[in-house]
């Protein structure tokens, strides 16, 4: 069930053909929890799938490997969402938010993410892929080991076959990869958005990731001279 913020198809589900509407970036789905802890039975997840993929709405999550065998290192919402089965429903509000790419504006980008900070990156720069937009995209995101990557070769593909997108993965701590690491290497920094974007005055700023490092890199691309009116965050807190 879907408490209503977009016209419904009938089966209860947003109306995936209304494209205005799915461009918003957020969902808050609540699970049935029989003893929820403090933060409740719901969440706000980014919307990972493009506006124009009508089938189904793609979110994403981090599920790490529990230090105890009961699974109590994860929240009663992350265990209830790894129990969840295929065809099981669940109620959730939305789409909601405003970070979003909005196509009329022709001014170049520059995506900064922090690991799963990249969800709605990738909503993004597929709709740009499916649409071929012309407006200039330059993804920087930044994992910690090269076995945390993920969308690597679905986002360099969409690069290779639009001229306009840019994708450029770092990882900060190659030394703890257990695979051979080829690419970028270090923090989103001042050296390595210079190098990725050769006019890195123009262009506006998406930055998404944990509130540290999205603090960090905001400070990163400020004292580059780049103008608060042109910076955008949001952060990604653990659930």
């Amino acid at each position: 069930m879907v408490r209503e913020t977009c016209p419904l198809r009938q089966d209860g589900v947003p109306n995936a053909a209304d494209e205005e509407c799915m461009k918003l970036n957020k969902l808050d789905p609540d699970l049935d929890i029989k003893n929820p802890d403090e933060r409740g039975n719901s969440r706000f997840f980014t919307i990972a799938s493009s506006p124009l993929e009508k089938d189904y709405i793609m979110i994403t999550t981090k599920i790490t490997q529990s230090p105890v065998p009961d699974g109590t290192g994860e929240s009663s919402f992350k265990k209830r969402l790894i129990e969840l089965k295929a065809q099981e429903k669940v109620q959730f509000f939305g789409p909601m938010g405003e970070f979003v790419l909005n196509e009329e504006k022709k001014e170049d980008r520059v995506f900064l993410a922090g690991g799963i900070g990249i969800t709605p990156f990738h909503s993004m720069l597929t709709y740009a892929y499916q649409k071929n937009l012309s407006i200039p995209i330059a993804l920087i995101v930044s994992f910690s080991t090269a076995q945390d990557i993920f969308w690597h070769k679905e986002l360099q593909e969409i690069a290779t076959n639009n001229p306009s997108i840019k994708v450029i993965y770092t990882v900060s701590r190659p030394e703890k990869s257990n695979t051979k690491w080829n690419g970028e290497t270090g923090r989103i920094s001042d050296v390595l958005i210079k190098s990725h974007v050769p006019d890195f005055l123009r262009p506006l700023y998406y930055i998404v990731g944990p509130p540290a490092m999205v603090a960090g890199i905001e400070d990163v691309v400020k004292k580059i001279g780049v103008s608060s009116e042109k910076i955008f965050i949001e952060n990604f807190t653990g659930y």
